[in-house]
């Protein structure tokens, strides 16, 4: 079973964000939806109550994020994690699941999620932790960290990407999109979707002043950024 919904309306820093919300409660996709739509950018969210629905769903739709449940029917989120390859998905996943067992979480990381969040969680943290992996950190409880290598830019990438209000994860794009990698590859390497490099790419293009990738490069060059 799955829905789908979609709204316009004034996106946030110019992105439009499709979500897809895996869950076999439907009062909680009902509630979960109802946040994530008072949300400014949120463009369309879908929903799907069972594993295989949701691994074809990502096999087919370009999203943005996806919240996923660990109990589910049919296929459950480990197996979502596992055949995400296979199926061609680059999208983030968090899993927002009742289990606060260490070796789920372990496991969850292990298989790519970017994060992890119990059902207990405020929408505030729920949506930070959506931000966040937008951004391409990791959105995991904290003693769960260590060890977990993280994006790496140098000082005077730090540096610049705050004075121009870029995230780590936006430099990382610069970065590769200076080695020549088309936006395919860049979201395989930062394990992002396709429509989030292109609004990453997007928004350096603003920063730098750019038309295009060869003069994005150029500037960036001059900025002096590895």
């Amino acid at each position: 079973m799955l829905a789908s919904h979609t709204k316009t309306n004034d996106s946030l820093h110019g992105d439009e964000l499709k979500i897809l919300l895996i869950d076999d409660h439907q009062l909680f996709l009902d509630g979960l939806t109802a946040i994530l739509y008072s949300v400014p950018g949120v463009q369309a969210i879908d929903s799907a109550n069972d594993g295989k629905t949701a691994l074809t769903m990502l096999q087919t739709g370009d999203y943005d994020v996806a919240l996923i449940d660990l109990r589910l029917p049919l296929a459950d989120g480990f197996s979502i994690l596992q055949n995400m390859e296979q199926i061609g998905s680059l999208t983030p996943v968090i899993v927002v699941t009742a289990s606060q067992d260490p070796q789920d979480i372990h496991r969850a990381k292990q298989y790519g999620a970017m994060g992890y969040m119990a059902k207990s969680a405020s929408s505030g943290e729920i949506l930070t932790a959506i931000h966040a992996v937008l951004a391409g950190e990791l959105a995991f409880p904290d003693h769960t960290l260590s060890g977990v290598s993280r994006p790496h830019t140098s000082p005077p990438q730090q540096h610049w990407a705050r004075q121009h209000n870029l995230t780590t994860r936006q430099v990382e794009v610069l970065r590769l999109v200076k080695q020549g990698l088309p936006n395919q590859e860049i979201a395989q390497q930062l394990f992002l979707s396709l429509a989030t490099v292109k609004s990453h790419i997007s928004t350096l293009f603003k920063v730098l002043d750019a038309k295009n990738r060869a003069e994005a490069i150029r500037k960036a060059q001059q900025f002096g950024l590895d």
